[in-house]
């Protein structure tokens, strides 16, 4: 049976500072419930600039969260390459986007209307 290929691109744009979006990222709680399916090795700590990790569980490759300042905020990339594991539900994908995007989402709501 041949493995299905994962190539995951996202970008959103966040009216933050790279330090705040970091400092989410930074939370190893936030990290568990975002990617639960997933086991993380960092690879590259680009500090302000992001993470690269390797990663396995459902999906066997490299992940990336890279933060690009931008105007007054920033874009926040997730790039994720690799093939999905044998344990992996066939919709791991579709899984993986729909949870990134809830939660940078919601990230976002939180820090560009923090009182609302």
């Amino acid at each position: 049976m041949a493995q299905t290929r994962i190539d995951i691109i996202d970008e959103t744009y966040i009216r933050a500072s790279p330090e705040a979006i970091r400092a989410y990222f930074d939370d190893g709680a936030v990290r568990a419930r975002l990617w639960p399916h997933l086991t993380l090795e960092l690879v590259r700590d680009r500090g302000l600039k992001g993470q690269r990790w390797k990663v396995g569980g459902h999906i066997a490759g490299e992940m990336e969260v890279w933060i690009e300042p931008f105007w007054d905020g920033a874009i926040v990339h997730h790039y994720v390459r690799g093939e999905a594991t044998r344990a992996a539900p066939r919709d791991v994908s579709s899984r993986h986007r729909l949870r990134w995007k809830r939660a940078v989402h919601s990230l976002k709501d939180c820090l560009e209307h923090p009182s609302g």
